[in-house]
């Protein structure tokens, strides 16, 4: 599998992880696959706040289609990032999800995710 190939399949299962842990509220199981140094503000709080009104808008995660992604050559926390953009369809609405992906010392991370409705 060519290295893109590789990303994306590691974008995707990062996003299943943290879709799942989503859908029950876990939040160590959201961050554990986060740079902790990017995680700066995005406590448990937020999170829970995050995923109640999520759940009120959107309702419950339904799929996904890939779009495509972008290396982020500006990121000067991560130059060279890559951000995988999907079309998600929810029970009630649509939405556009972004992860953000590096990797350190053959480790890949999660710099950012956000669902923009």
């Amino acid at each position: 599998m060519d290295e893109v190939g590789v990303e994306i399949e590691v974008a995707e299962n990062l996003l299943d992880e943290m879709l799942e842990a989503d859908r029950i509220g876990d939040y160590e199981g959201f961050i554990k696959r986060f740079d902790k140094n990017d995680l700066e503000g995005f406590d448990e709080e937020f999170f829970q706040k995050d995923v109640s009104q999520m759940r009120e808008d959107l309702g419950p995660y339904k799929s996904r289609s890939y779009l495509g992604s972008l290396i982020s050559f500006n990121d000067v926390k991560h130059p060279r990032c890559l951000r995988f953009v999907w079309r998600a369809i929810y029970e009630k609405n649509e939405a556009l999800i972004v992860v953000g992906i590096h990797k350190i010392g053959g480790v890949w991370y999660v710099n950012e995710s956000t669902v923009s409705k």
